[in-house]
């Protein structure tokens, strides 16, 4: 008596899965790298827009000037948050660093926010990963931070 197969045997369903996955390893492997490093700079753009809010807020809230330093040279590696205070400048919050991939280029190293929420000067920092350009600008008369994507 002959009896018909109705399924796929274990191994089957193994080799078809193995084969699966080597194909999406690859294509990921591919992707990637690249998108790691787009991901990274919108993050880091919107991070630090909201910092430079923050800061902000805390020079309206304080009195005293608050300002995002800049670390490293052009490009810069990261910043820290400090409130300039009578006895010294005194950091108000971690150390950020930007994510692998993402040069950071700025019109100036402290990005300095004044009692009335006031920017000393007109800020721009512009982020750059391989795929993507975003620019985090501080107007003077407001303060306020604004982010842009400038590039594809």
């Amino acid at each position: 008596m002959i009896t018909r197969r109705r399924g796929y045997s274990l191994l089957e369903l193994v080799a078809v899965i193995s084969i699966l996955g080597i194909i999406s390893a690859i294509g990921i492997l591919r992707f990637v790298p690249n998108q790691v490093g787009n991901i990274a700079v919108q993050a880091d753009a919107r991070t630090l827009a909201l910092d430079m809010r923050q800061a902000r807020r805390r020079a309206i809230a304080t009195g005293d000037n608050h300002y995002l330093s800049l670390v490293g040279g052009s490009p810069y590696t990261g910043y820290t948050l400090y409130r300039k205070a009578d006895g010294g400048d005194v950091a108000v919050d971690e150390a950020h660093t930007f994510g692998d991939g993402v040069t950071v280029t700025s019109t100036g190293s402290q990005i300095e926010f004044n009692f009335e929420g006031q920017a000393l000067s007109g800020y721009q920092v512009t982020l750059t990963a391989p795929d993507q350009t975003w620019q985090v600008t501080a107007t003077i008369s407001t303060g306020a931070a604004r982010v842009q994507r400038t590039a594809p």
